[in-house]
């Protein structure tokens, strides 16, 4: 496999699994814990004023089924663990610092809520989660250790059932509060690393050494193309992940929408194609032909294979450059943009064999700047030959794919 093709696969691999990895959201049901006191009247002012239109001996009534109600749903416990929990919510709600195992268990948006998340199999939530069976359940857990007015201590536990329908386009996850992201979004931690594992493949792996009388394309301009391939792939196969909030999400039951980006960024893994071709491209001249060098391949061209050669000019498409004016009038894009797309061209040299196929050399990028330094050797090497020159310039309106041909 050529170096420039293996350097591409793992530095784009690794942004395809770190991406996917970051938005990679597994609903799955959790605990949350917040501190419970029997006495504190939690009803809501409505529930409260609904009430208050009640006679006294019914109010009683009421009272006394919710406190046998809560009764009912609590259980005692005795594990030292809890009363930790209590003792790290009740810094929490008096704005006292936290140890960082409990900071984790925090809300990840800024819900006035003030309570701790668990996994139902963690501890010590799992010796009660045999309790728990279905969405909204919620029990209360009394502490064997009682407070300094000899009370007894409560935690209620709530119990959430998350699930795909809990995604919203747009807004992403949609119930609240909402859970740490370490167990909405588990494998997020390694993503950072799987992409630094990219770059430093990228960066570090050794450029092989070629001789001073090849012809290559300068090394900043293979950067600044895996920069644009990068860019124009990876915003566009992300996007649909953060606006439904999630990989899975956005394949279901968004897939219609996701596709339309999917099918903008398969121009980018064209670009990526493009990005490895320069950074391999490789011109040799020798005595009796042209070596030309890229990821497929060696092409040895004989200089008597030669019918001719002419300069082309690439430019846009006309489609394209009326979709940009189009942007540009609407409001939806630059006009900058538009008057760039249609004063761009790129100059190549374009070899035809006499077999009919040509062979492309691009020598200057889109704005006119020469990009293949020493090219006047090419042209010089072929007059040397006595290869017929064409004097009149090519226009060839497409996205420049041809140069790969």
């Amino acid at each position: 496999m050529h170096r420039e093709l293996f350097r591409r696969i793992v530095y784009y691999g690794c942004f395809f699994v770190a991406i996917i990895l970051f938005m990679l959201a597994l609903p799955e049901p959790v605990v949350i814990i917040d501190i419970f006191e029997p006495k504190k009247d939690t009803r809501t002012s409505g529930r409260r004023f609904a009430e208050s239109l009640l006679n006294k001996e019914e109010q009683e009534r009421l009272n006394k089924k919710r406190i046998a109600e809560i009764e009912r749903n609590t259980i005692d416990v005795s594990w030292q663990e809890w009363n930790k929990i209590y003792k790290e919510l009740i810094n929490l709600k008096e704005g006292k610092p936290l140890t960082k195992q409990f900071k984790d268990r925090m809300p990840s948006d800024q819900y006035p809520s003030k309570v701790f998340f668990y996994r139902p199999h963690e501890p010590p939530v799992k010796e009660i989660s045999h309790y728990l069976i279905e969405d909204n359940q919620v029990i209360y857990l009394r502490l064997a250790e009682k407070n300094i007015a000899e009370e007894f201590k409560y935690l209620k536990v709530s119990y959430k059932m998350y699930s795909n329908n809990d995604f919203h386009l747009g807004s992403g996850f949609s119930r609240y509060p909402r859970p740490p992201t370490y167990i909405l979004y588990p494998y997020r931690k390694y993503s950072l690393w799987i992409l630094l594992l990219g770059l430093i493949f990228y960066i570090f792996l050794p450029v092989k050494p070629i001789s001073k009388k090849s012809l290559r394309y300068p090394r900043w301009r293979v950067i600044i193309g895996d920069l644009a391939a990068t860019i124009l792939t990876f915003v566009f196969f992300s996007m649909p992940f953060f606006i439904t909030g999630g990989v899975i999400q956005a394949v279901y039951p968004y897939f219609i929408l996701s596709a339309v980006f999917w099918l903008i960024s398969l121009l980018g893994i064209y670009t990526i194609k493009i990005a490895v071709w320069y950074s391999s491209y490789e011109i040799d001249l020798l005595r009796d032909g042209i070596k030309i060098a890229s990821y497929k391949g060696i092409k040895d061209i004989l200089f008597e294979q030669i019918e001719l050669f002419q300069p082309v000019v690439f430019k846009p498409p006309k489609w394209l450059i009326i979709l940009t004016w189009i942007a540009a009038l609407s409001g939806r894009g630059g006009a900058g943009r538009a008057i760039l797309t249609s004063l761009s061209e790129a100059g190549s040299i374009c070899i035809k064999l006499k077999d009919g196929s040509e062979i492309f050399i691009v020598v200057t990028d889109q704005m006119g700047t020469t990009a293949l330094k020493g090219f006047e050797k090419i042209i010089e090497t072929l007059h040397k030959k006595g290869i017929k020159r064409k004097d009149e310039i090519r226009e060839i309106r497409s996205m420049g794919f041809e140069i790969m041909r």
